[in-house]
């Protein structure tokens, strides 16, 4: 019983032990059934012919005898399949071994049928089972055996085929849904890392800003911009776990961080916005805005005395969103040493390519006669994008 245990754990095939035998006994029944109903037609139109009882005992040996040989016959299918049907030499084998295999297992069988009903025969029809006539039948009835132990080596194998077939099928999706699932959780706590190198970078800033309006001894100024900054890290604090917002709440975002720079620029600095209504619930990477601001004000007009302007812009074309912020500053000095606006720029950019890939981008455009303008492009969709994994951004804005 081990045995047959043995053989359908390698086949891979969900059956119990009850389950093969019953299977093992419908399938020899079935060509056992056809041959008895073949032996009785005979008898039945054959002239003064006569059915002995001891063919029909001979009828259920041999139906019992292949029954009980079947898990052989499934070893042999495991241990010599056809497995290599595009080479002459992988066919000839386990032809040659399935035919030496059904040659012994049948002439045991006759060999056993012999011994075991030629009393009864001998008994009830007064002659007795000559050598000759059991070889005549085990030549004779050679051709269906063969076809019938083929029958059963080829079905086996196709369910065989088919069962673990399914069973990689099934082991191949589970491998891709979880790297999918891994995938995807790795390009969040990549966004994560990026926006938790952001939050600081303006926080340090402003609390630095704060402490500086406090020695100045100027306390309405210093708590105007706690309020602000309040304001701000609560709308922060409640998208925190969202790596999406829809350009209008991101736009809130921002208003909340400007207006902590207008607490400490006062009248120096001017604010335009020219917004399409439409993008406003077009979906953006959270705090992918404020960046851009933070680095106009810093790299831009932080040392202008008057006149500062910041004019943020939103539209939609081919299917794009076009974010830009300008500003009339000086500009960033271009040096081999130092392009483009700091960290705030890079992890922007990291950010667009790892939840857009190439459809992100980010342009940097600073003409001789100063003035800065950045723009991200990104697709136009209300829809969480799907996230890629990326190892390295190429080119990165330092």
């Amino acid at each position: 019983m081990r045995f047959v245990d043995r053989l359908l754990h390698q086949s891979g095939i969900p059956l119990t032990r009850r389950q093969f035998w019953q299977y093992a006994a419908v399938y020899w029944g079935f060509f056992g059934i056809i041959s008895y109903w073949q032996s009785t037609m005979v008898w039945w139109i054959t002239p003064n012919s006569r059915m002995y009882y001891v063919e029909s005992l001979v009828w259920l040996l041999q139906l019992l005898y292949w029954w009980g040989a079947t898990p052989l016959i499934i070893w042999l299918a495991q241990r010599y399949s056809f497995h290599n049907l595009h080479r002459l030499g992988g066919l000839l084998k386990p032809v040659a071994v399935h035919f030496f295999a059904l040659s012994v297992l049948s002439f045991i069988q006759f060999a056993l049928v012999y011994v075991l009903t030629n009393p009864a025969y001998l008994y009830e029809s007064g002659q007795a089972i000559t050598i000759r006539s059991m070889l005549v039948a085990f030549f004779f009835n050679f051709s269906n055996s063969f076809a019938q132990y083929l029958l059963l080596v080829a079905g086996y194998s196709i369910i065989a085929y088919i069962y673990r077939f399914q069973v990689l099928s099934q082991r191949h999706l589970q491998t891709e849904l979880a790297n999918e699932q891994l995938k995807s959780q790795l390009s969040n706590a990549q966004l994560q890392a990026l926006k938790m190198q952001l939050n600081p970078h303006f926080l340090f800033n402003t609390l630095h800003t704060i402490v500086s309006l406090m020695v100045r001894n100027q306390p309405r100024l210093a708590i105007d911009m706690v309020t602000a900054l309040s304001d701000l890290l609560r709308g922060v604090l409640a998208h925190q776990h969202e790596n999406f917002l829809s350009f209008k709440q991101e736009l809130q975002l921002t208003q909340q961080y400007l207006a902590i720079q207008q607490i400490r620029f006062r009248d120096r600095l001017v604010i335009e916005y020219a917004i399409e209504p439409a993008v406003e619930p077009c979906l953006v990477p959270s705090l992918i805005l404020q960046p851009l601001v933070e680095n106009a004000i810093t790299h831009g007009i932080a040392d202008l005395t008057t006149d500062a302007l910041i004019r943020i812009t939103a539209r939609e074309q081919d299917g794009q969103l076009f974010i830009s912020v300008f500003d009339n500053g000086w500009g960033i000095v271009r040096s081999s040493t130092r392009k483009g606006g700091g960290l705030g720029l890079s992890n922007t950019l990291s950010r667009l390519q790892q939840a857009y890939g190439d459809a992100g981008q980010l342009r940097f455009d600073q003409p001789h006669t100063g003035t800065t303008t950045v723009t991200i492009m990104l697709p136009l969709t209300v829809q969480k994008p799907f996230l890629q994994s990326y190892d390295t951004v190429s080119n990165p804005v330092n």
